[in-house]
């Protein structure tokens, strides 16, 4: 295996992290691209010179071909230049400075105080205060039943940040924690990051939180019963691959669900991985409506007519008896993608 050489202009010491690629690079890459990119950085600026491929997939639980793909990623947007031999092998990677974006790259939207205020903690007295309203009290007890066990001091706490900062109802709190609970999770951390990104959204009320709740539910099981799986709930790599298709790509259902069914129709099995490689291409060529995608298939199918236009007849040779082959490419794909 190939040791990868790792360089760079910028200066040594603590691993930094440019504000540039917070406000404006992490943003739009998904969570695979950027744990490659911040390990790379931290690699090189603990003295680790000694990379492979192989062992960035193994220290981030991925695959050599995600490595690869974000690797290719950061390239295109010039914050990594690749080095490779004649034969195409990955030799080194050139960590750049991270270059000012276009004019018109959307910036991290980052959260305003009020939307989200940091939390604050409260004195015995303060809390004895919350205990003393039968509203809080009776909002703790049912946390409880849904958690499945009695409440530590800081569970309390968050709990009453979400009540008093947040100034969430008692009714959506205990939505809420329903909610997160029924998703598999009792954690409070968990529990905190769902409180925190509906108050961002301006979630103030049950209805409210249940239409978003149900919207991402619907999409989720529409694109697994596009899969043809309907008897289990989709995995955690799964559920990347969704998230990472409506909020990155920004796509809308049925395009996604049209890229579901093309993958059906050419593995005749689901396969998420080859789905996304449809939709990344739809990405860069800025497709939005299923009009994009029918004037994308009319120029493939030109092209691919122009190819098997008949070539004119072969002078009388020596091989003029040849008998020639004629091969199915598209058939040629799909058996290399089901032999992966």
């Amino acid at each position: 295996m190939e040791h990868l050489t790792l360089k760079t202009d910028l200066s040594a010491g603590a691993t930094s992290i440019s504000n540039l690629f917070l406000d404006y690079y992490m943003p739009k890459a998904s969570g695979e691209y950027t744990k490659v990119y911040l390990y790379l950085l931290r690699s090189l600026q603990g003295g680790r010179q000694d990379l492979t491929v192989a062992g960035l997939a193994d220290a981030l639980e991925y695959t050599e071909s995600d490595i690869l793909r974000a690797l290719k990623y950061w390239e295109k947007h010039h914050l990594l230049k690749l080095e490779c031999d004649a034969s195409n092998t990955l030799l080194g990677i050139y960590i750049l400075q991270v270059p000012e974006p276009a004019a018109d790259t959307e910036r991290l939207h980052i959260p305003s105080e009020s939307a989200a205020p940091g939390r604050k903690s409260y004195s015995r007295s303060e809390l004895a205060q919350f205990a003393e309203q039968a509203e809080c009290r009776q909002l703790l007890f049912v946390c409880e039943q849904y958690m499945k066990k009695t409440l530590s001091p800081s569970e309390m706490e968050t709990i009453l940040y979400f009540y008093d900062q947040l100034h969430f109802s008692a009714d959506l709190i205990e939505y809420l924690v329903e909610y997160c609970v029924c998703k598999g999770s009792r954690s409070i951390h968990y529990i905190e990051t769902v409180a925190l990104a509906w108050a961002e959204a301006g979630i103030q009320t049950v209805s409210q939180a249940k239409e978003r709740t149900t919207t991402y539910t619907r999409n989720t099981f529409s694109v697994m019963k596009a899969f043809g799986i309907n008897d289990r709930n989709p995995v955690e790599p799964e559920l990347k691959y969704i998230n990472k298709w409506l909020k990155e790509y920004d796509f809308t259902l049925d395009l996604i669900l049209e890229a579901c069914r093309r993958t059906m129709e050419r593995l005749h099995k689901p396969n998420f991985e080859y789905a996304d490689r449809i939709l990344q291409s739809w990405s860069e060529q800025k497709v939005h409506t299923a009009e994009d995608v029918r004037r994308l298939d009319e120029e493939h199918q030109k092209r691919l007519s122009a190819r098997q236009k008949p070539a004119p007849a072969p002078s009388s040779t020596r091989f003029s008896n040849f008998e020639q082959r004629d091969y199915n490419f598209d058939e040629l794909e799909k058996q290399l993608i089901e032999n992966s």
